[in-house]
């Protein structure tokens, strides 16, 4: 005898279609932008209306980047790049609010950078990096491009480019 979700899953792909159903939440693991549906949700009965316009903008982005993809293509890796490109702007409207003498908005714009980062994964350790690099000019040989690209496949989304290209440069260096 089925069980009742395999039941109620084959209703709901002949009522919807086989497709709509495949993309409903109920059937995908939780990713990023449902845990920050959950938190808009809490916000919004907590009264802190910052945090939800700011939690509804990052699930805007995620949902712009779905649709230049194509469809069902949106992994968990593709919703980080999305939240550490969104970080990387909010570090330099921050600086540029430091050069204009903005402290309010540079207020603002820490408050939402510390909720931009709460939902990224935590980044690797120059050490940990550094290890990776070693391994991989062993492996490879003194092509920048090449060290470069193997690294970022291993951190996936753990480390910035711009740390990995300095530790890249540091490890060629000696």
């Amino acid at each position: 005898m089925p069980s009742l979700r395999l039941v109620a899953t084959q209703k709901r792909k002949l009522f919807y279609g086989e497709r709509n159903v495949a993309r409903d939440p109920k059937n995908q693991e939780d990713m990023w932008r449902d845990q920050i549906k959950k938190e808009v949700v809490v916000a919004l009965k907590s009264g802190d209306h910052k945090k939800v316009e700011v939690l509804r903008f990052l699930i805007s982005l995620i949902d712009k980047r779905e649709l230049q993809l194509p469809s069902e293509a949106l992994t968990e890796a593709e919703e980080i790049n999305v939240l550490r490109k969104e970080l990387r702007n909010k570090e330099e409207a921050r600086e540029m609010f430091l050069k204009a003498s903005r402290d309010d908005l540079v207020k603002d714009q820490d408050y939402e950078i510390e909720i931009v980062k709460s939902y990224l994964p935590k980044e690797m350790g120059e050490g940990e990096i550094r290890e990776i690099v070693k391994k991989i000019i062993g492996e490879k040989g003194s092509n920048f491009g090449v060290i470069m690209g193997e690294t970022m496949k291993n951190v996936a989304g753990k480390a910035s480019g711009d740390v990995v290209s300095k530790i890249v440069k540091e490890e060629m260096d000696q």
